[in-house]
């Protein structure tokens, strides 16, 4: 496929994890995370295995997987679907979607750290400046611009959830980038979506048959539009990026989640407080720092 219309795809991605966020908190006020997850995954699941079916034509496995595949498959399940999503939900109970999209956005260099030590690869001095810069930034904003708090680590809760979504997500990007390049990133995220879903059903269970599932048009409108754009649609985007763009490419377009949450803010409420602007601003100019010191190593090179 031609990397311009992947690329497109990735970007499309972005815009919907962007209005994930302000979605995520109307459901939230309504079920519990691991219940929300259940749902939302339920719906993710349906578009991603037809859209699989269609691809090769066949209801059936498309490829032979070895005992490894279905291993890094199901660990991709657990780090990139399940705990992500966990941590995103939690997190969004008690902070702001515009605080987590700032937050979210140092994937990027999470993502970089990881590949240099998981896979190897070099990071010059310009690059580990960018990337202090960028958790700078993220500091700013977990302490509210009272660096106090954070020698006192009075941090607010959500905050640090996000911040672990950002990390387990991370995580999982490496994991398809060195161990399933070479499954068509449709497959890996059906599976590994299924497998976030009955991991999700399993935890919430109890609460899904004790506890009456939500009519209201608020509730399944963002449930709806998280399982089928920003979950089934999205995932299947952005891990087709992962494999043809690999893992650090794909992440940087994670800078464009905190433009298009901001820039969707307004209709669901959200305010934008200077804090967020400056924190925001640093994060995003160690991201800039660190895309240009990428490319310049690589015409180095």
């Amino acid at each position: 496929m031609n990397k311009k219309i992947i690329t497109l795809f990735v970007i499309t991605t972005m815009l919907f994890w962007a209005i994930n966020f302000h979605m995520a908190k109307i459901a939230l006020e309504y079920y519990s995370p691991m219940a929300v997850a259940a749902i939302r995954f339920f719906f993710g699941v349906i578009v991603l295995f037809p859209i699989m079916w269609v691809q090769y034509k066949s209801p059936k496995l498309p490829v032979k997987f070895s005992k490894k595949d279905w291993w890094n498959i199901l660990l991709t399940g657990f780090f990139g679907f399940f705990l992500t999503i966990y941590f995103f939900n939690k997190g969004l109970t008690t902070t702001s979607a515009i605080n987590s999209s700032l937050i979210i956005a140092t994937s990027t260099i999470l993502t970089a750290i990881l590949a240099f030590f998981a896979m190897g690869r070099k990071l010059v001095k310009l690059q580990w400046l960018a990337i202090i810069i960028s958790f700078l930034g993220v500091a700013i904003i977990l302490v509210k611009g009272d660096l106090a708090q954070l020698l006192n680590l009075q941090i607010e809760e959500g905050d640090v959830y996000i911040l672990m979504m950002a990390i387990v997500f991370s995580t999982s990007q490496i994991i398809i980038e060195k161990n399933l390049s070479h499954v068509d990133s449709i497959v890996t995220t059906s599976f590994a979506s299924l497998a976030a879903l009955v991991l999700f059903i399993l935890s919430s269970l109890p609460e899904l048959v004790s506890v009456p599932v939500p009519s209201d048009l608020a509730f399944w409108g963002s449930i709806l539009f998280m399982g089928i754009l920003g979950t089934g649609l999205a995932y299947a985007f952005f891990y087709k990026g992962v494999v043809e763009l690999g893992a650090t490419r794909s992440a940087l377009y994670m800078n464009l989640i905190p433009l298009f949450t901001v820039l969707t803010a307004f209709p669901f409420g959200e305010v934008v407080t200077p804090i967020q602007l400056f924190g925001g601003g640093v994060i995003i100019f160690g991201l800039l720092i660190f895309g240009w010191s990428k490319r310049r190593v690589q015409t180095i090179e």
